[in-house]
């Protein structure tokens, strides 16, 4: 009896179930295909599907504008360093005015944090006779650059339109309050170095960037208007002797407007022909100009002058 099994005539499914493996063969080109199938399309999809068309999570910073306050400048006294040291009588009593005015309605009225309108705080405010918790520390020069710059997280406004003296008045008071860290020559140099208090300091003025923005457009608005009249004139002058100088030797007529309205409107003849002849590319006019006569450079910066008005 021949031990080899006689190949069978037809498949026996019923002889699959029983025996699953026997299916591999069969399932194996199968699989094979379909994998096949898939790279096929991955590679001739592959840019549209590396293309990231998800939306951003996050805005973009480079669109965002940052709103700035309107504040009117202003000009800051020198402060006496010595009374940032040994405080005077009347400093102090100076900083106990201002703290009554401007800090007793959230501090209290002996600086322990429980004023009226700081009840509804959170954080609290500043307790100043506690000596831990303090977000920028209790040497002075940390209590000034608190005054300076504000904690806007704790909702301590910025005083710095406050006279610098004054803040350190404030500063002076509130350490009457408790033991504070003794002050001291290197703390002192510091915050003259960092805020120029013994020379005093000068505060420009501060507008928000939209009203920026529209002064920008307003000025350069005008300024194309009278560039536009100035051309005008130059294109309707005939028979004029400046205006045929100008036609002759300009090579661009914005950048000769342009220069005699900053250089040559309020400065006699001889300054603007200096200038021009300096640079006259960047004035708008060919090198050739420099050869002009002085009766022609005469007639050239009068014809100027009468079309910028």
């Amino acid at each position: 009896m021949s031990i080899y099994k006689k190949p069978e005539d037809e498949l026996k499914f019923r002889e699959f179930l029983k025996n699953p493996i026997r299916l591999f063969g069969w399932v194996f080109p199968l699989f094979f295909v379909i994998i096949l199938l898939l790279g096929i399309y991955f590679v001739t999809n592959l840019n549209q599907i590396s293309f990231n068309q998800q939306i951003a999570g996050l805005a973009d910073t480079t669109n965002v504008k940052k709103e700035i306050e309107l504040k009117k400048g202003s000009v800051s006294s020198p402060v006496d360093l010595k009374q940032i040291k040994n405080p005077s009588p009347d400093f102090i009593a100076n900083g106990k005015k201002i703290f009554e005015t401007t800090c007793i309605s959230c501090h209290g009225e002996k600086g322990s944090g429980d004023g009226t309108a700081g009840a509804m705080l959170n954080p609290k405010p500043r307790n100043f006779t506690a000596t831990s918790g303090w977000t920028n520390g209790r040497n002075i020069d940390q209590m000034y650059k608190t005054l300076q710059e504000g904690i806007t997280k704790n909702g301590m406004a910025a005083y710095e339109y406050l006279q610098a003296a004054d803040r350190l008045a404030i500063i002076s008071y509130i350490r009457t309050f408790t033991s504070f860290p003794e002050v001291t020559d290197e703390q002192v140099e510091s915050l003259d170095q960092t805020y120029q208090l013994s020379k005093g300091k000068v505060q420009p003025n501060q507008i928000p960037v939209s009203i920026a923005e529209n002064k920008l457009i307003e000025e350069n608005s005008t300024f194309n208007e009278q560039l536009l009249r100035f051309e005008s004139k130059i294109n309707q002058s005939q028979g004029n002797a400046g205006a045929d100088i100008l036609k002759e030797n300009s090579l661009d007529y914005k950048k000769v407007f342009t220069s005699f309205s900053r250089f040559g409107a309020d400065k006699n003849l001889d300054n603007y022909v200096s200038i021009v002849i300096a640079d006259p590319v960047n004035s708008g006019f060919s090198p050739a100009v420099v050869q002009l006569s002085k009766e022609e450079w005469k007639m050239l910066y009068d014809y100027l002058k009468s079309s910028t008005l």
